[in-house]
């Protein structure tokens, strides 16, 4: 015989004993105790499938949103971003892992008390149920939780007892601390039956929930027999009804701390892999498997600053509902959307709205498509910088669910966002020195060494393309006459200007330009022919020269380029440092033909021919 098991017995015992009265009644409380320890010394359900008895309804926090989740990824972040996990169909995948848990605590807890009620039954003389009424989703509504009762007679499960029940409603009351009948006129008095047997004695008593004090459902026990229970028993139901009250709330928190820990858990092990990752686009990965993996929503939306700038982001991700009007979709933090709002303020914003509502509340502005069956909004804006005014991403929940999101679910996502935003910054900063070390600090562009690295990457997928790359070289004409004229503030003018001229007039998503030193400027043009660089060559030059720099004098100042073209073909057998050479040779021919003008490489005769 198990631990368990002596301690059931010893507590019908004592039970047994304490409703003979008299002298006995001291051994109630013990009874209890004992009755408590055989609960909790009770062996586990084995395994996470163990299902919760019938009787028992499924605890409100348990039932979870259900999702739709179509993925609609940006453009730009589709390759990084089609390894990230799909949502799950109904329930993220946590929130599977959570029911589980409290199936199994519910199931334990519902095994437990319905020992306890057998035992009532078997000890108290003429019982014919023993019912255990607890609080529904609407607290001021209680059902069934569980009974004992001769199994000819049929309780109704869905019996519900309200402050207008009758008798039973009574106990709703604050004064009323127990009911005691001895001579009901029928069983309509109880409700609760489906075969109305004729119930003549009730005695029943509150349930106290342990944390807040409050009424949270009751004790009932009914005989066919007037008279059949004294005060003797309502007092002894009342220690009963508290050892229930309390095997349920040591129940519900032990459920509620193991789920805790498993989500704080995996919180953690997200804080291992945000360590691990120095990218940016890792960043947004792993928020998307997170929030995937532990939140359920309709849709999904992921919201970006643009890198350097105070004033206008993207959506970087959306899944679910209508996602593809959201889709890589701009924004600007003077839009009046709810989620740009949280952003801008770097406040978590929630909102709840009721079935039949019509006025659509905007996510980013007034142009996206009105959605009414989204019901729920929670936006948890992420920070880079702990205190900051504005955030760096959101998180934007929204769900169809008339249940607003839970404060675990805020609390675990917002301590979400704490580790997130750290990791952010983190990558932030190192790519932030990686673009520094590889930029040229003036005008932005990339420099030498990493000029002859990205052409080195495009000649290996030009190769495998089977296509050309155009280089052109290019040198402001007569720059040492500016410079010693207006001198270096105006010089650094210039070249600022005529970078951003070059950026503007070739493909800034394809081509490459680079500061390849003092007033020389290196741009290759992926996929092109002789034909294609020239054009883009001539577009680039009659651009500088229709340039006007104002040097606060009389007349502005205008420059102009010199340009050596250079095409590298399948064909050539030279390493890059020869190519950047050829196209330079060009230029210098440039400049002795005059000037302001675009020269294509030609081999001369003395040179090798390429294979």
């Amino acid at each position: 015989m198990s631990v368990a098991e002596i301690l059931f017995v010893v507590a019908g015992l004592l039970l047994g004993l304490a409703f003979q009265g008299g002298m006995f009644l001291f051994l109630i409380p013990f009874a209890v105790v004992a009755f408590v320890l055989a609960c909790m010394n009770r062996p586990r359900l084995a395994g996470p499938n163990a299902q919760q008895p019938a009787t028992a309804p499924i605890p409100t926090i348990f039932k979870n949103r259900s999702t739709t989740n179509t993925p609609v990824i940006t453009p730009t972040l589709q390759n990084e971003f089609s390894n990230a996990p799909r949502g799950m169909a109904n329930e993220p995948e946590a929130a599977l892992k959570v029911s589980q848990v409290w199936a199994r605590a519910n199931a334990d807890i519902n095994r437990s008390m319905t020992d306890m009620l057998l035992a009532l039954k078997i000890v108290v003389p003429h019982v014919n149920s023993v019912i255990v009424f607890t609080q529904m989703e609407n607290q001021k509504e209680w059902g069934i939780r569980n009974f004992a009762n001769d199994k000819e007679i049929s309780v109704n499960l869905r019996t519900r007892i309200t402050e207008t029940s009758g008798l039973l409603g009574q106990l709703f009351r604050s004064n009323v601390n127990r009911l005691l009948e001895g001579d009901l006129p029928g069983a309509k008095s109880v409700m609760y039956y489906v075969d109305n047997p004729a119930i003549k004695s009730v005695v029943a008593v509150p349930m106290i929930d342990h944390a807040s004090g409050l009424r949270v459902g009751a004790l009932v026990m009914d005989s066919v027999y007037p008279n059949a229970f004294n005060d003797m028993t309502a007092n002894a139901l009342k220690f009963i009804a508290s050892a229930i009250s309390m095997l349920d709330y040591k129940g519900f928190y032990s459920a509620q701390k193991h789920i805790a820990l498993q989500q704080y858990g995996g919180l953690y092990s997200y804080l291992r892999k945000f360590f691990q990752n120095m990218s940016v686009k890792d960043i947004y990965k792993q928020i998307i498997n997170y929030v995937k993996a532990n939140m359920a929503y309709d849709r999904l939306t992921i919201l970006a600053m643009d890198p350097g700038d105070d004033m206008n982001g993207r959506v970087v991700y959306c899944d679910g509902v209508d996602a593809e009007q959201f889709a890589n979709k701009k924004f600007t933090l003077s839009d009046k959307g709810v989620f740009v709002l949280a952003l801008m303020r770097n406040r978590p914003m929630e909102r709840s709205f009721l079935p039949g509502f019509k006025d659509y509340l905007p996510r980013l502005n007034d142009s996206e498509r009105k959605n009414l069956n989204l019901r729920q909004i929670l936006v948890m804006p992420i920070a880079a910088e702990h205190g900051s005014d504005t955030a760096e991403i959101a998180i934007c929940l929204e769900s169809s669910s008339s249940m607003p999101y839970n404060d675990h679910e805020k609390e675990l996502l917002k301590a979400f966002a704490g580790v997130a935003g750290f990791a952010y910054n983190r990558a932030r900063k190192f790519e932030l020195g990686c673009d520094q070390a590889m930029r040229d600090g003036h005008t932005g562009l990339i420099n030498k060494k990493t000029m002859f690295e990205k052409l080195r990457s495009e000649k290996i997928r030009a190769d495998r393309g089977k296509y050309s790359i155009g280089l052109l070289m290019m040198d402001i004409d007569h720059f040492k006459h500016v410079n010693d004229t207006y001198g270096h503030p105006i010089g650094d003018v210039v070249i600022k200007g005529i970078a951003d001229t070059i950026s503007k007039e070739i493909r800034s998503e394809i081509d490459v330009v680079a500061r390849f030193g003092g007033e020389e400027f290196v741009v290759a043009l992926i996929d092109t022919d002789a034909d294609g660089m020239i054009e883009t060559a001539e577009r680039i030059r009659k651009s500088v020269e229709k340039l006007v720099f104002d040097v606060h004098q009389a007349e502005p100042l205008r420059v102009t380029v010199s340009i050596g073209a250079f095409l590298l073909t399948l064909n050539f057998n030279g390493d890059l440092e020869k190519a950047i050479n050829n196209a330079d040779q060009a230029l210098y021919r440039a400049k002795e033909g005059g000037r302001n003008q675009v020269v294509q490489f030609e081999k001369q005769e003395s040179e090798p021919v390429s294979v």
